[in-house]
C-alpha cells in the first residue's frame, strides 16, 4: 500500500469521525457522554408555557441540523391504525372517553444526574403498567389519540434515551402493551441515545412507536416560521427514513409553544403533546394536549391513587 493510499484512508476516517463528533459535539446546553468523570446532565422538560408567550425555563439543545436530509419517505411508509381525528383547534365532544396520557423520560435503578426526578425505577414502571391493567386501560400510541368507548393510556417517553431500549422494550414486550417515543432525531447515535438499528427494532415489534421531539429540542416560540418548518421536517423525514412509517405526533420541547407554533406544526402533525401535568386529556385541542408527569419514587400504591 503506498503512503499516498494511507494518506487517502486516513483522511477519509479523520472526515468520518469529525463528522460524527460535530453531530454529538457537547457545547454548552448539548448532552454528552457519562464516560469518565464528565457528569452528564439530561435534557429537562419544564411546564408548558403560555401558548401567548415562550418559555421562561429548560434547557436548549443546539440548533445543529443535519447536512443532508433524506428526500422522501419510503413507499412501505404508514401511519399506525388510529382512530378518526377531531379538528385541532378544538377538543374531544364532551362525553367521549379521552385518553390519560403520561411523561416519562429515563428508567433506570441508578441515576447518573443531579435530575434524580427523571429516572423512574424499573420496578415502578412495572407497577405502574400493571395498575393501569389493573384499572382496565388499554394502551395507545401518540399518534391514536381520539375518542373511544373504553379507558385508554398513551404511555410516552421523551427525548430517546439509550435505556429505553435496553430497560423500557424488555418490560413492554413483558406486559405486551404499547408505549410511544418522541425522538430527538439529530440525537439518533449519540452518546446515551438510541442508534437506528434499536429504533428499527422496537418499531417493527408493533409495540412502539417512535414519534417527533423535533431536530434538536430547541425553544420552539423562538423560532421563525422557516426555522420551524425545518425543525418538523428534518425531524419527521429522519424518522420515517428509520421506522418506514409516518410521523403524526409531536412533543413540544420543555413544553413551549405559542400560536405561531402550533400553526406551523399544523402542517406536519394531527397531535402534538405539552408538559402540562393532568390525569385527563379531556377538554383540550388535539395540538395542546397535557400529558401526567411521573417522577422518581412514584409507587404503585401512589399510581392507583392518582390515574382516573
Amino acid at each position: 500500500m503506498t503512503r499516498t493510499t494511507i494518506r487517502s484512508i486516513s483522511l477519509i476516517l479523520a472526515s468520518v469521525l469529525a463528522l460524527f463528533l460535530f453531530s454529538c459535539a457537547k457545547t454548552e446546553d448539548a448532552p454528552a457522554s457519562t464516560g469518565g468523570n464528565v457528569e452528564w446532565t439530561p435534557i429537562t422538560d419544564t411546564e408548558k408555557a403560555p401558548e401567548t408567550s415562550p418559555a421562561t425555563e429548560g434547557e436548549s439543545v443546539p440548533e445543529s441540523v443535519p447536512e443532508s436530509v433524506p428526500e422522501s419517505v419510503p413507499e412501505s411508509a404508514d401511519s399506525s391504525p388510529s382512530a378518526p381525528a377531531a379538528n385541532a383547534d378544538a377538543p374531544l365532544p364532551e362525553g367521549d372517553v379521552a385518553p390519560l396520557a403520561l411523561m416519562y423520560h429515563l428508567v433506570l435503578d441508578e441515576p447518573y444526574s443531579a435530575l434524580e426526578d427523571l429516572f423512574v425505577r424499573p420496578s415502578e414502571l412495572r407497577g405502574h403498567i400493571e395498575a393501569l391493567l389493573e384499572k382496565g386501560y388499554t394502551f395507545i400510541f401518540a399518534d391514536e389519540y381520539g375518542s373511544y368507548d373504553r379507558k385508554t393510556v398513551i404511555m410516552s417517553f421523551d427525548d430517546g434515551y439509550v435505556d429505553n431500549y435496553t430497560e423500557v422494550f424488555p418490560i413492554i414486550k413483558e406486559f405486551n402493551v404499547k408505549i410511544t417515543v418522541f425522538m430527538i432525531s439529530n440525537y439518533v447515535g449519540c452518546p446515551e441515545y438510541m442508534t437506528e438499528d434499536m429504533l428499527k427494532e422496537m418499531a417493527a415489534s408493533g409495540l412502539v412507536s417512535i414519534q417527533s421531539h423535533t431536530a434538536t429540542h430547541p425553544d420552539l416560540t423562538t423560532r421563525s416560521e422557516e426555522a420551524l418548518r425545518t425543525e418538523f421536517e428534518t425531524s419527521n423525514a429522519a424518522i420515517e427514513s428509520i421506522t418506514g412509517r409516518k410521523v403524526r405526533a409531536l412533543c413540544y420541547p420543555a413544553g413551549a409553544y405559542n400560536e405561531l407554533v402550533t400553526t406551523v406544526a399544523a402542517n406536519y402533525y394531527d397531535f402534538a403533546y405539552t408538559t402540562e401535568s393532568k390525569t385527563s386529556t379531556a377538554g383540550y385541542p388535539l395540538l395542546s394536549l397535557p400529558r401526567l408527569r411521573i417522577h422518581r419514587g412514584f409507587s404503585k400504591e401512589d399510581f392507583l391513587a392518582v390515574i382516573p
